[in-house]
């Protein structure tokens, strides 16, 4: 939150400097010039098309710039936070320096429109020319910055963010002075026109600005967590070194690593250790990562299985049983036997399993509570690492003794990560609002006066439609699905990258 607030403002400051550009200069003179032969009803008019275009031009560029961004990431997190904090300090620092602005852009907006157009109609296009950010001279090179920050992160919501601020940025110098431009617009542009210290202490401004949003992505990670999109339709990711594979919405298991895909026909994949497990109905396969080759372990007459999880010794699944309630089983592919592991009553669930090694995760919920158990098959062992009788806890993965799970609560859903040796301390990777909706306590009109204030602590995230859903844990990232349920029943998902 903290970073999408600095760099909204780095970008509102961004486009507020560029009113000393030609272009600036000329959109409040042709507005407010207008006024006497129009009326003030026009220019007002062709003031709100202004900002509207400048809003969509911003939108459009800096939006495009994280959608390239998302295209370009390979997975390298701490790469792209290294790329945005590095652009953010050379940016503010030649700000600081008063650095000349390179490259730089000489063109200015097509003066014809103006003459041509009606004029709210040429303000609208003028709006969206000056929201593009490149299409005319930049003055800050915090414009580029932020260009090159966009691309960085990778996010479009972010490239959103930021190309909403640097719209309104853009327009508000022109919506102010330009309906007043006989009795303050001109005495304004006169003092920007003869008082260089003006633009120098607004790209000190952005100075500040970047090197800010520099020191907070370093504190948080914020940039790099934005989340990444790697499989637009599909569910329930696994992970195994630097292969993934996802349930996808045909039918078909997606494996792939790098460049390469590779499809198979199952209702569910789990990855781990050399081996891939699939579910052909109610026959669970157990294939060779490396080449797909069946291994020559099939699991026959062990119910309706569910979901897969599985690493070099063990296939752990789960059951519905008939009544209600479940069952996890884990057979071992040393000695080929199959042991009860976990059972949930006809009130309570276990969730998906996750495998590493020798250790299993699963989540166990019931109407007092819910939890999180992680289970050493080879010695027999279990604990619950993290528990809670309000928050819904499930969906956990794990890998290299850390542990990633879902918290959800009344106010948010959380995709959390933490350490099986400390599991008191943890932190969050990716934050969203829950899909319940809240009313204000009181009917509208009426009085607030016995309404309970909100049980949600300032700052949470508004609501949603997405529901975070199944996991898997990589060295340094994090997937997760969002899954949307549909008003037909029919459930959207996609699966999206954080780093860890």
């Amino acid at each position: 939150m903290l970073t999408a607030a600095i760099l909204v403002a780095t970008a509102f400051v961004a486009g507020v400097t560029g009113a000393w550009s030609p272009c600036g200069f000329s959109m409040v003179e042709t507005l407010g010039s207008a006024q006497p032969r129009l009326g003030a009803r026009t220019v007002r008019l062709s003031c709100a098309t202004f900002a509207l275009g400048a809003l969509a031009g911003g939108a459009i560029t800096f939006t495009a710039l994280g959608a390239l961004g998302s295209l370009m990431h390979a997975g390298g997190a701490g790469l792209a936070l290294a790329v945005a904090v590095a652009i953010a300090l050379l940016a503010a620092l030649g700000e600081a320096l008063g650095v000349r602005i390179v490259p730089q852009i000489r063109r200015q907006v097509p003066e014809p429109w103006r003459r041509v157009l009606p004029l709210p109609l040429a303000a609208g296009l003028y709006g969206v020319l000056l929201g593009l950010g490149f299409t005319t001279f930049v003055l800050t090179l915090a414009v580029w910055a932020l260009a090159g920050i966009a691309v960085a992160i990778g996010s479009p919501l972010a490239g959103l963010l930021i190309g909403l601020g640097f719209g309104a940025g853009r327009a508000l110098p022109v919506v102010v002075m330009a309906p007043r431009y006989a009795t303050l617009g001109e005495r304004l542009e006169q003092r920007m026109a003869e008082q260089p210290s003006l633009l120098r202490r607004l790209r000190l401004a952005d100075a500040a600005l970047l090197a800010t949003l520099a020191l907070v992505m370093l504190a948080s990670g914020s940039a790099a967590a934005a989340p990444v999109v790697v499989a637009p339709q599909g569910a329930d990711p696994s992970v195994a070194g630097d292969e993934l594979a996802w349930q996808g919405p045909d039918g078909k298991a997606v494996l792939v690593r790098g460049d390469t895909r590779r499809e198979l026909s199952a209702q569910n994949v789990a990855i781990g250790g050399p081996n891939v497990a699939v579910r052909r109905g109610g026959e669970i396969v157990l294939l060779a990562r490396s080449t797909l080759a069946s291994a020559g372990t099939q699991l026959t007459g062990a119910g309706s299985p569910s979901q897969l999880a599985v690493s070099r010794d063990w296939i752990v699944f789960r059951v519905r049983r008939p009544g209600g309630g479940d069952l996890l089983y884990a057979a071992s592919l040393r000695r080929t036997r199959i042991v009860l592991v976990a059972t949930s009553s006809h009130r309570g669930r276990l969730g998906r399993p996750a495998l590493a090694g020798d250790r299993l995760a699963y989540s166990v919920a019931t109407p007092s509570g819910s939890r999180i158990v992680v289970q050493d098959l080879k010695r027999g062992t279990h604990r619950v690492v993290v528990s809670s009788t309000v928050h819904l806890l499930s969906q956990p993965a794990l890998h290299d003794g850390r542990l990633l799970y879902v918290d959800a609560s009344y106010c948010s859903q959380q995709l959390r990560v933490m350490s099986l040796r400390n599991p008191g301390h943890g932190r969050t990777l990716l934050q969203l609002g829950t899909t319940a909706h809240r009313d204000a306590g009181h009917d509208p009109g009426y009085t607030t006066q016995g309404s309970e204030p909100s049980l949600c602590p300032p700052g949470s995230p508004g609501r949603t439609d997405r529901v975070l859903w199944t996991t898997a844990l990589g060295a340094h990232v994090a997937y997760v699905t969002l899954m949307r349920p549909g008003a037909d029943g029919r459930a959207g998902a996609e699966i999206v990258r954080v780093p860890a």
